[in-house]
């Protein structure tokens, strides 16, 4: 019995330490910990095979350029997920990073190849493309002998226009409702056992049947270059035109987000040739020119008896005394003979109010 008992009192005696014990234990603990965090972040980024969000996904990340410009370094996850190019790697477009911490990241080139093949062609991907339709479109910086044009800086890049849009999925089924259609998923998984493939798959398709930004969007964007007086002027071009669009029915329904109203480039290219492909209206091609203008107004989607008489309205009508003489006196003539009639009414109405509040009140002196 008392050896027992000396032994239970050997087995409490301390043998060691106590931090000389536990530094094995916390040694494999923070090592287990630090490898399930990292085993963790590589499971929700799976996409970000090159862990740029283990920096980039903090708000307050920027730098100063050497020419004094503040550019953020923020990434929102969430938003670059179920946007465009959500499947597309960092180091698919930032071709130059290739180290942590990296040097400044060039200028992204859009007409690099990128890792995503194009089913059509089993080649990688590429924007060439639609560089080739703006090359031959009247925002080409580049004349027809290939020379750079006068103010060539004005003209437009893929950036100007486009940035990382998100998804805007269209329904389909029944009734038409905003958003991911369920009864079409439901079609998918006949199929594809994926989920991630069939919504990223579904959302591309989707998006690509209709426009990413609403006509109020369109019309928004080209009036960064179109509704800047200097760059009209620099180019002679004939009115704001996003300025004049705003002020026209298909501005004004746009403005309601409306998205069954012409926009810009409902109006401006052709249907069925390529967004990038807008050219001039003295181009007997363009879809604005005198002679296609009618065809372009008589769609099923807008003015099906539509005439020839009707395709000659000016949309971007300026108000202008030199320009459009006509609609300015118009407008001129309706704006006298509106004030002329609700201003000494509302003279009479102020008044009467005036005499209701002070029934006593007089101008005249009293005997």
């Amino acid at each position: 019995m008392q050896d027992m008992v000396e032994s239970r009192l050997d087995l409490r005696k301390p043998h060691g330490k106590a931090s000389d014990l536990m530094k094995p234990i916390l040694g494999r603990a923070t090592a287990l910990l630090a490898f399930l965090l990292v085993l963790g972040s590589m499971v929700s980024r799976a996409a970000d095979a090159g862990n740029c969000l283990m920096c980039h996904k903090y708000p307050g990340l920027s730098r100063v350029t050497e020419d004094g410009t503040l550019r953020l370094c923020y990434v929102n996850e969430d938003t670059f997920n179920s946007s465009v190019h959500s499947k597309v790697k960092c180091q698919g477009c930032h071709t130059d990073v290739d180290k942590i911490p990296h040097d400044p990241a060039k200028k992204v080139d859009c007409m690099t190849q990128c890792h995503i093949v194009e089913p059509t062609t089993t080649k990688n991907f590429t924007h060439e493309h639609a560089a080739k339709f703006l090359a031959e479109s009247v925002h080409s910086k580049y004349d027809k002998n290939g020379n750079l044009k006068k103010n060539a800086e004005d003209y437009p890049d893929c950036k100007d226009c486009h940035d990382n849009p998100l998804w805007r999925p269209v329904a389909f089924g029944k009734v038409q409702h905003a958003g991911v259609s369920e009864s079409a998923l439901g079609r998918c998984r006949v199929c594809h056992e994926s989920d991630d493939f069939i919504f990223r798959y579904y959302n591309h398709v989707t998006t690509r049947l209709h426009k990413i930004r609403n006509p109020k969007n369109i019309a928004e964007m080209c009036g960064r270059c179109h509704n800047d007086p200097e760059l009209v002027a620099r180019h002679n071009l004939r009115t704001l035109a996003a300025i004049s669009y705003d002020d026209s029915f298909h501005g004004k329904a746009a403005g309601f987000l409306d998205e069954r109203v012409p926009d810009c480039l409902d109006c401006h290219v052709r249907k069925g040739e390529s967004v990038h492909q807008m050219l001039s209206h003295k181009d007997a091609r363009s879809s604005t020119h005198p002679e296609n203008k009618i065809q372009t107004c008589a769609t099923a989607d807008c003015h099906p008896d539509a005439t020839a008489k009707f395709a000659t309205f000016n949309v971007h009508a300026e108000l202008s005394q030199e320009k459009n003489p006509g609609q300015f006196y118009v407008t001129v003539f309706f704006i006298v003979l509106t004030g002329g009639v609700l201003l000494p009414l509302m003279l009479v109405i102020f008044l009467d109010l005036l005499r209701r509040l002070f029934p006593n009140l007089t101008f005249q002196k009293r005997s």
